[in-house]
This record gives structure tokens, C-alpha cells and sequence, in this order.
């Protein structure tokens, strides 16, 4: 990665682990307490407290960049005179991030426990994981709650940084490669690119063989509570019929930025997915895909790409 890059992706790591370790020390009354001067109408704590830490990071490293997030759009939009929309040499630096993704499930998941304990007391112990994967998909690694950031760079995006709240574990896909890396109970030591490539563990992207029912596997959203018509939508599409869904559709509510690892080595080699789609969803919930398109190699040839898009 050039100097530059690795600066950024150091600044998305430090803003995303700071929300996260901060979130942790947060009670669940304050995760599941309504904001109602922040954000849309049903924005909660643990929505708007991840994404203030992240603008708020990401603006103290770079003034100059747009901060595009879930809940209040965008900041720091205006361009500069030198900005010509044809021209990707004048792209300003783009942050895009989703700084709670997969809330519905953890708030769902929070409210069986007593409103004084905090996040970090649950999140991250094997009960939990085991708790989650029984209600809201396995394994946990894929399925949990995340938060997101990644930065499109003169057009082309440069990197995903995706911070598991179930499972305690960072993700990182650049140019220096995939890596998995799990997180300490807290944050003792600056955790960088350098780190996760020293102790994270490798994530592939394993071919999908030549079954073809295999390849017609796949994962997308088709709605939740309070998100309606992303079923009739993916229906509308005609690339797989109503009668066709429970033979061919894995799962139905994944997360947004995470929904790449389905096509991972963390997916068990027994339930193999064949491509993954977005669904009439925001950019928020898929860009952290085009990373993994980008960076990740075929096993066999690493001249080739593991993913098409």
C-alpha cells in the first residue's frame, strides 16, 4: 500500500476500534435509550454513539474528507474549486461507514439482560456468540452486529475496515491482503495495519467448485422489522422465483458490510454460497464488498481474482 493509504486505513482501524471500545464500557440502558435530538426517529444510543466517535475521528485526521454515515447522511460536502466531477484525479477522500449494522438483531438481542450491565460484560463471551447463533444465524463471525468503515480514494475504493460487536474481532481487507484478527477484552496498545498482518489470521476465498446447485446458493436482504418492500422488490427482479426462495436463498436478514464473508473460508465448507446481492439497499450496507472484490486472489492462481462482481 502506498504511504498515503496505509495512513488512512491506520485512521479507519484507530476511529472504528475507539467507537467500539467505547461502546463496550456503555450500559445497555444507554445502548437502547432513543435519541431524539440525533439522527432519524428510531436512531438509539448505540446507533448514535459509534457514529459520533467515528466523524469525529475520522475529521480530526483528515478536515478535508467527506464522512458519509448511516444516520445523518454526510459532513464536511462542500467541494473545492479544483473539484470536477469527471475528472477522478480531483475526488476528494470519501469515508463511508455504517456504524451499527445488524441493529434490529442487537436490540433485540440486549433486552434479555438486565439494563445496568454493560456492553462489554456480554459482547464477546462464548455464552453470547452461542446465544446469538441460536437466534440471528451462525456462525456468529459472519452474522453478528458490525461497524464499518471504508475509503473510496480518487474513485477506487482502498479499503474495508469491519469491527465485529458479537464476536470481538476486526477484519481488514487492502491491498496487503484479508486478515482476521481477534481483539483484546481492552485496548492496551495501538492496534494498526502492521499488527493485524502480524497476527491476524489469513481469510480466503475458496472456488465454489463446478456444482451448480451450489452456485445458485445465495444470501440477500429481503426485510426486517420496520423495512418492508425488500421482498416484492428482490421478487420483481425475476432472477428467482417465489417456489425457488426456500431452495436456493441461505438467509434472508444477513448484515450489510459483512455479508462478503458468506463467500469466505469463515463460511462452514458445508453450506457453500455462490454469490451474494444487494437488495435496493443504501451504499452504506454493500461498498465494504468492493474491497474483498478487489483484494482477494484465487487459491490456485494468484495472478486471478477469487470474486467477480
Amino acid at each position: 500500500m502506498q504511504g498515503v493509504e496505509r495512513s488512512h486505513l491506520n485512521a479507519a482501524i484507530s476511529a472504528a476500534l475507539k467507537a467500539y471500545y467505547d461502546f463496550r464500557e456503555a450500559t445497555i440502558e444507554d445502548a437502547l435509550r432513543p435519541i431524539a435530538t440525533y439522527g432519524k426517529k428510531d436512531t438509539l444510543g448505540m446507533d448514535a454513539g459509534p457514529e459520533i466517535t467515528i466523524c469525529g475521528e475520522l475529521a480530526q485526521y483528515d478536515s478535508g474528507a467527506v464522512v458519509v454515515t448511516e444516520e445523518i447522511g454526510s459532513k464536511e460536502i462542500l467541494l473545492s474549486d479544483t473539484f470536477r466531477p469527471n475528472d477522478p484525479q480531483t475526488f476528494r477522500t470519501v469515508f463511508i461507514s455504517d456504524p451499527t449494522d445488524r441493529s434490529n438483531q442487537l436490540k433485540a438481542f440486549l433486552t434479555q439482560f438486565p439494563r445496568e450491565r454493560t456492553i462489554g460484560s456480554i459482547l464477546g463471551e462464548s455464552d453470547s456468540v452461542t446465544e446469538w447463533e441460536k437466534n440471528f444465524g451462525a456462525p456468529a463471525t459472519i452474522t453478528g452486529a458490525t461497524s464499518a468503515i471504508s475509503c473510496i480514494r480518487r474513485g477506487v475504493p482502498i479499503f474495508a475496515v469491519i469491527v465485529n460487536y458479537i464476536t470481538k474481532e476486526l477484519v481488514v481487507s487492502c491491498a496487503a491482503g484479508n486478515k482476521i484478527l481477534k481483539l483484546p477484552d481492552k485496548l492496551t496498545s495501538a492496534i494498526d495495519l502492521e499488527y493485524v498482518q502480524m497476527k491476524g489470521k489469513i481469510i480466503s476465498f475458496p472456488g465454489i467448485g463446478e456444482n451448480i446447485r451450489n452456485m445458485r446458493k445465495f444470501v440477500t436482504f429481503l426485510g426486517d422489522v420496520g423495512k418492508i418492500g425488500y421482498k416484492e422488490n428482490f421478487l420483481d427482479s425475476g432472477l428467482v422465483g417465489e417456489d425457488q426462495l426456500s431452495d436456493f436463498l441461505h438467509y434472508d436478514k444477513p448484515g450489510g458490510p459483512s455479508r462478503a464473508l458468506y463467500l469466505s473460508s469463515l463460511q462452514p465448507h458445508t453450506l457453500p454460497i455462490g454469490f451474494i446481492l444487494a437488495n435496493g439497499e443504501k451504499i452504506g450496507e454493500w461498498i465494504h464488498w468492493l474491497s474483498f472484490v478487489q483484494f482477494a486472489l484465487s487459491q490456485h492462481d494468484n495472478s486471478q481474482p477469487a470474486l467477480v462482481s
